[in-house]
């Protein structure tokens, strides 16, 4: 990385990160995520960002300088709070990300975790919020109803920005989140490479938790359609305990040789008789610390989960974007899958 002529540019009235950008051979992103303190950039490529801008004696505010003089651009962020505190602290890690990097401009995400099974509550706190905080610029929120929370933004389409992260509100409203059909056909498509024909597939479908399971679901039906493995269900269950009878009453009745449930699977495979689940092709979604145990324990072979951690980190920067620079270049960002197996655990 060459970085002469360092004089020659310190005449120069600004140097921009697009020129730093240059002269390192990366992208002005890459720049602006060392220059911001961003915790997903290799030590040793942040070290050169930064090096580079001191001997350029780079000002970190000039770009925003303006904006950096506005008042405070209150975002309030509703996020669903569920069993999987995985997917809840990711979230939150990740629009905190955001919110430490954007400081500068007077950029506050506040944020507010819910029940998931408790819609009602994120509905009272809403209207609550809308009610009380005349200062507010944007919402961010994975809407847990999503008819009744589209009525009550309604109102407010041309007063704030609206971002919703994990399921989407509207298609006419920007979406940060990945494709829960997609990633329920992926599910599939492991499965129908771990059964041989006519081996036996039980699926229990344990509901829609209006997020993601339904579409699981949807998408893991539609793929395994197209295979000749023997498919027993889905039987709608509905709750753990029920979900437990079932697959024991199943697996005795049965030559069953995979499992795939759409809700509540790491519960259900925590609580279960291992000796039920051991030799057969378990695959779920998601990610948590149990995940990980019956992972490494052989009771589950694969995991398809989301990027939850950059859900959050591309929900904030997109409602900076919209906020501050009033665009987007797009209105869904469709975060990116991982299939997680014992060999690659350490990714995470």
């Amino acid at each position: 990385m060459n970085i002469d002529n360092i004089e020659d540019l310190k005449k120069l009235k600004r140097v921009t990160q697009k020129e730093i950008a240059k002269r390192l051979g990366i992208s002005r992103t890459t720049v602006a995520r060392a220059i911001n303190g961003s915790e997903f950039i290799k030590e040793e490529t942040k070290s050169k960002i930064l090096e580079l801008a001191s001997k350029l004696n780079y000002e970190k505010n000039y770009i925003g300088s303006s904006l950096a003089n506005q008042k405070e651009k209150v975002v309030h962020c509703l996020v669903a709070y569920s069993f999987n505190e995985f997917y809840t602290s990711e979230i939150i890690r990740g629009l905190n990300t955001v919110s430490k990097e954007y400081s500068i401009y007077n950029y506050n995400l506040k944020i507010t975790a819910t029940e998931i099974h408790s819609p009602d509550k994120q509905i009272e706190l809403l209207k609550k919020i809308l009610k009380e905080d005349d200062d507010i610029e944007g919402l961010i929120i994975t809407p847990l109803n999503r008819d009744v929370i589209y009525d009550i933004l309604k109102p407010y389409f041309n007063k704030i920005k609206i971002i919703s992260i994990g399921t989407r509100l509207s298609e006419s409203i920007a979406h940060v989140g990945p494709n829960h059909i997609k990633q329920g056909a992926m599910a599939a498509g492991i499965v129908s490479n771990l059964l041989r024909d006519d081996e036996g597939l039980l699926i229990i479908d344990n509901g829609d938790d209006k997020i993601s399971s339904g579409m699981y679901l949807e998408g893991f039906l539609e793929r395994i359609k197209h295979t000749n493995i023997s498919i027993l269900g889905p039987i709608l269950c509905g709750n753990i305990e029920d979900s437990i009878h079932t697959i024991k009453e199943m697996c005795t009745k049965y030559d069953i040789k995979g499992i795939y449930i759409n809700r509540y699977a790491q519960e259900i495979y925590d609580i279960i008789d291992k000796n039920i689940l051991m030799g057969k092709k378990i695959v779920t979604h998601g990610m948590a610390n149990s995940i990980k145990s019956l992972i490494k324990s052989g009771i589950i072979s694969f995991t398809v989960m989301e990027e939850v951690f950059m859900e959050g980190y591309e929900a904030g920067k997109m409602m900076f974007e919209m906020i501050y620079k009033n665009h987007i270049t797009n209105n869904w960002k469709v975060s990116d899958s991982k299939v997680i197996f014992f060999e690659n655990l350490n990714i995470l």
